[in-house]
């Protein structure tokens, strides 16, 4: 990487063959495992060009270094990532995020759960950046989805510190560490938008971070929304989740466009749907252990009665409309429970 005026990278000379600079980053701990564009001067530049902010300018602390992500650091990683320049305000708007006391992305970055941020993006931005809102949203073949979710990750990485081994104390790790975004499928959904449903006009484009622990897969080969909403609550009620034990949190139901028609028509609106899935999920306190955890979480149940419940309220779980339009799956994430959604403008230069 040369040297600018504006940038207070340290510039660092090595030889310029994929091979070597692979290498490096992997010596410095640099990287998440996988090959990396060199961040060089001009690659930087365009990103920073793009985005109209100041290199030093500060977007927020990512724990549980406290580093500065400014957004130099940003493009720096958005860079290494192979993220494109158009991607920077969205990036900007995912540090804003996970760098909200309420996230907890200290908790996150350290803890033994196999939890990471997991990223929805809504509004007109998607079709800016050709984000894939539809089928396979979460799977790989789009640059966006897959280079800003590991943009994200590198920045967590080297502004946050959170090495594996050292900081980063994950029992089994997971994929989701790698990359975690996608788009919600405004078109073809029948409901408001999340960032609507969260206080923004649909004109404008969001990102909202969920600490995801994992994604568990729904069959749901039926017709009828009573029988949708067995299958949902049948993965959400399992009482090794941090949301049951911790009684916080947002767990997170992506359904599909399919799924969204068929609730609406029958008179299930996406409130509705939230509070018949929170009553189905209240499970007997008696299917608990009876040995006190040695982290005493009984103490913290949300308890309705003699049953404990997912969250504090339906209010706390997330419904988006994402993927196919076939109503055949429903993809499920239990979450950290020492975290909130959060939810960032992206500001378009």
């Amino acid at each position: 990487m040369a040297t600018s005026p504006d940038l207070s990278s340290t510039p660092i000379e090595i030889d310029d063959s994929p091979e070597a600079v692979f290498q490096f980053m992997l010596e410095q701990g640099w990287s998440d495992g996988l090959p990396v564009i060199p961040p060089t001067t001009d690659r930087v530049r365009a990103m920073l060009d793009y985005a109209q902010r100041d290199a030093s300018e500060l977007i927020g602390y990512i724990n549980p270094d406290a580093g500065s992500a400014t957004v130099e650091k940003i493009a720096v990683n958005a860079v290494m990532a192979g993220c494109l320049p158009e991607y920077m305000p969205v990036l900007i708007a995912a540090v804003k995020a996970i760098t909200e006391p309420e996230f907890n992305i200290h908790g996150l970055q350290t803890t033994t759960n196999p939890v990471s941020p997991l990223l929805i993006i809504n509004g007109p931005v998607r079709d800016l950046i050709g984000l894939n809102s539809g089928r396979g949203t979460l799977g790989p073949g789009y640059r966006a989805n897959a280079t800003i979710g590991r943009a994200i990750r590198l920045l967590l990485l080297n502004v946050g510190g959170a090495k594996p081994w050292s900081t980063d104390m994950s029992v089994h790790g997971s994929p989701g560490k790698y990359v975690s975004c996608m788009g919600e499928n405004e078109e073809d959904s029948v409901w408001d938008a999340l960032h609507v449903e969260r206080g923004y006009s649909a004109a404008q484009s969001t990102v909202t971070v969920v600490g995801a622990q994992g994604l568990s897969n729904c069959l749901t080969f039926y017709k009828e929304p009573e029988s949708f909403l067995t299958m949902i609550a049948s993965a959400m009620a399992d009482i090794s989740h941090n949301n049951y034990l911790l009684a916080a949190g947002n767990p997170l139901v992506i359904l599909t466009p399919g799924h969204a028609s068929i609730f609406e028509e029958n008179g299930y609106s996406k409130q509705r749907v939230k509070e018949e899935l929170f009553e189905l999920c209240k499970v007997p306190l008696e299917r608990f252990p009876k040995e006190t955890s040695v982290i005493t979480y009984e103490d913290g149940f949300a308890m309705d009665g003699d049953r404990v419940c997912p969250c504090q309220s339906a209010d706390d779980i997330i419904v988006v409309v994402s993927g196919g339009p076939e109503p055949y799956h429903v993809l499920y994430s239990g979450n950290f429970g020492d975290t909130t959604a959060v939810t960032a403008l992206v500001e378009l230069p």
